[in-house]
């Protein structure tokens, strides 16, 4: 009679087969062996079951307490054990009680798993230095990186081209996101070097003036490793590059600075749980490259998803990569205190093939021990893996419809110019065409020069989009004379003319200050835009309360804000607020020169004050001492003052009084403006291009125009003073310039 047919037993790939079979029927078909199994475990399970539950019944009859349950259990266990045995030989002994005064026998342990705990990263990549040559990989590098590393599951925080105030941003947000994670990786490509005895990296507004400027305006790397707080933290640097910082700060200087140094130091120790990899080794130069991507991150790339790579194998791997691409003259460098193995894809089970493994009696199912640890991934490569590890899994459909899921819908936007950058702003993930998003609503900005920046909401559903976008070309630019806002909470601006002028006061010049010369010929060579009026409270509190201007909110001492000049701020208080006018409006603001400060003041003037050389005119032109301060504020001993009166005592809003010839107001008077210069005391070896000059004592700043609380001899187009960069009052403020070009 023919056997059956093929087992009906759904239990296959990833369920746990049934025990050994009995040895007592060797030739026995199969069907009949598993039957047999089946049998002996039911009857073992009735010898031991039903004496147990005799013994605890008797006991709580008879009020036993637990300690005696206990040792009749205890006492039983060994009988029943033996009862067994006798029934069954063959079975293993799984009953006997382990002596605890004897050593346990390690576990055999499992074949690694792929990893599950949240992993998160911050990408940087800064190549636009202003006062430094443009690099030309790192925005690539990071850009190729932060979507490697999205694609094995990470949650990517990245950012490209940082401010310092910006860079300082994401780490925060980085910050916050290890909190909880498993680990926590740091990606940095850009400048980077030794200061003292420690490493900083570069945001692209770093200024060479000084070591001690450079370091106020750097990133100290412990500052983001302390940030990480993760189990497991990750370090990847690709910041050896041949730095022109240090040659300026030592032109600066005279001489090479002892405390500064080519490349970065590497760390002689790491706290436990950390791996540092290093683009080159210590004190050599990292390149660049020639191709998209530097040969570090290139290699990096290369290894980063390979499977069962542990990390102190894949920097073996990329080591080899660089030498071999470099010619052996640049050696990728690593410091490892991990504790633990870790992977970016985990290699499969061990053992001879998933199959085998899963049917060793004393292992755990790994199919199943895979699927609960990977259920809640977001990362599609995991469940691709795990499908393909096992193929027959009873999770196989939860698996392929997750999956499905975080795969999402080709996404795609095809933009005019195909120049165009895209950015997809409420993910984190770089935009790539075709890449597979989730159905949901995305907001998509595309930006290329010459046209202007739109933003579009896309609504992304359960078929593939392709959304497409056109930009419009940036109308041309404003002429001279004209006046413009980039914004409806941008300062007003208006362009100035090219030229040349005589900057500073000749010795004839009543109330002349000795710092305000030798005179000299500047050349503007350029157009530029200068601010029609100072800042005002209102246009900083839309900085503030975005979450720019360092969240500095400056006292107004009870004079009011909305339209008055915004006082109390420092000269680093004016850049945040420069920069982040710069990173909304995508244009280049900044503080003037000091010779574009009086070349605006002036407006084509030579006499000592844009309307003449009389203090006469100072109520009409200029808030500062006349005699309503005299009067209403009761300055018994004022003797410098105006002799007109104007009824105010503090600063006005902006444009109470007549503007120059130019059509600027309150260049004299009402507060004193922060400009870009370091404090020089004279004009010798100053720069005649209109530049700031950026050397001599840059812990303090010029200011210029003076302010309220000063008499007619300080308002003059020639005057000019000093703060310290961290001053705050309530003479100060300052108006911006905007550059015409890029």
């Amino acid at each position: 009679m023919p056997g059956p047919g093929p087992s009906t037993d759904k239990r296959q790939g990833d369920e746990s087969p049934p025990r050994a079979v009995a040895s007592a029927h060797p030739g026995a078909p199969d069907h009949i062996k598993r039957g047999f199994a089946r049998r002996k475990s039911m009857v073992a399970a009735l010898v031991v079951l039903v004496p147990l539950l005799w013994v605890v019944a008797v006991n709580t009859v008879s009020g036993n307490p637990g300690n005696t349950i206990a040792t009749h259990l205890g006492d039983f266990a060994a009988a029943t054990a033996a009862r067994v045995r006798s029934v069954m030989p063959d079975l293993p002994d799984r009953t006997a009680i382990p002596d605890s005064s004897k050593p346990a026998k390690p576990e055999k342990p499992l074949a690694p798993l792929a990893s599950v705990g949240r992993r998160v990263a911050l990408v940087v990549g800064n190549a636009g230095y202003r006062h430094a040559p443009r690099l030309a990989n790192p925005r690539n590098d990071a850009k190729d990186i932060a979507a490697a590393l999205a694609d094995l599951g990470f949650d990517v925080v990245a950012g490209m081209d940082l401010k310092g105030e910006a860079f300082y941003r994401r780490i925060d947000e980085f910050e916050k996101r290890t909190q909880g994670a498993q680990a926590a990786l740091f990606y940095y490509a850009g400048h980077g070097m030794q200061l003292g005895d420690g490493n900083y990296l570069l945001p692209v507004d770093a200024k060479p003036d000084s070591e001690r400027i450079l370091k106020g305006t750097a990133v100290k790397l412990d500052e983001v490793l302390a940030g990480m707080k993760s189990a497991i933290r990750l370090v990847f640097l690709d910041a050896c590059r041949d730095n022109p910082f240090l040659e300026s700060i030592a032109r600066a200087r005279g001489a090479r600075s002892s405390t500064m140094h080519r490349g970065l130091k590497h760390m002689d120790d790491v706290d436990g749980g950390m791996f540092i990899a290093y683009a080159t080794a210590p004190g050599k130069v990292a390149a660049d490259g020639d191709g998209r991507n530097s040969p570090f991150t290139a290699a990096l790339k290369e290894h980063i998803e390979t499977e069962g790579l542990e990390v102190n194998t894949l920097l073996t791997q990329v080591r080899g990569t660089v030498l071999d691409n470099t010619r052996k003259a640049q050696r990728p460098w690593s410091l490892s205190s991990l504790e633990n193995p870790f992977y970016f894809v985990p290699p499969p089970p061990t053992g001879t093939d998933p199959e085998t493994f899963s049917r060793a009696s004393d292992a755990p199912n790994p199919a199943t021990e895979m699927w609960l640890q990977i259920r809640d991934t977001s990362n599609a490569r995991s469940l691709e893996r795990y499908l393909a590890t096992y193929p027959n899994s009873r999770y196989r459909p939860s698996a392929e419809a997750r999956l499905d899921k975080l795969r999402g819908q080709p996404f795609t936007v095809v933009v005019e110019p195909s120049s165009a950058e895209v950015r997809i702003l409420n993910i984190t993930a770089p935009y790539r065409a075709g890449m597979r998003l989730p159905a949901g609503n995305y907001r998509v900005e595309a930006s290329a020069e010459g046209r202007e920046t739109a933003t579009e909401a896309v609504a992304h559903g359960s078929a593939p989009t392709l959304h497409r976008m056109a930009l419009s070309r940036v109308a041309a630019g404003p002429k001279v004379g004209e006046g413009f806002r980039d914004c409806a909470w941008c300062p007003e601006m208006m362009v100035v003319p090219t030229g040349s002028f005589l900057m500073g006061s000749p010795e004839s010049e009543k109330g002349r200050y000795g710092r305000e010369g030798p005179v000299r010929w500047v050349r503007i060579a350029a157009p530029f835009a200068v601010g029609v009026y100072e800042v005002t409270f209102a246009q900083w509190d839309a900085c503030e309360q975005d979450g720019g201007c360092r969240g500095h909110k400056p006292d107004d001492e009870g004079w009011g804000r909305g339209r008055r000049p915004v006082i109390n701020v420092s000269w680093e208080d004016a850049q945040a607020y420069v920069g982040w006018l710069s990173e909304k409006t995508r244009r280049r603001y900044r503080l003037p020169s000091e010779s574009e400060w009086e070349y605006a003041a002036r407006a084509g003037s030579r006499t000592s004050r844009p309307w003449g050389g009389s203090e006469s005119g100072q109520c009409r032109h200029a808030n500062g001492l006349d005699a309503a301060t005299k009067t209403k504020r009761r300055y018994a001993r004022l003797r410098a003052v105006a002799s007109c009166d104007d009824g105010r005592v503090n600063t006005a809003p902006v444009g109470r009084y007549e503007g120059n010839a130019w059509g600027l107001h309150d260049v004299l008077g009402n507060v004193w403006e922060w400009t870009g210069d370091c404090w020089n005391g004279g004009y010798a070896d100053a720069p005649a291009d209109g530049g700031a000059w950026e050397s001599g004592d840059c812990s303090r700043r010029i200011v210029r125009g003076g302010s309220w609380s000063n008499g007619p001899r300080s308002l003059r187009s020639a005057n000019r003073d000093r703060f310290t960069t961290g001053s705050r009052n309530n003479v100060g403020g300052f108006r911006v310039v905007r550059m015409l070009t890029p």
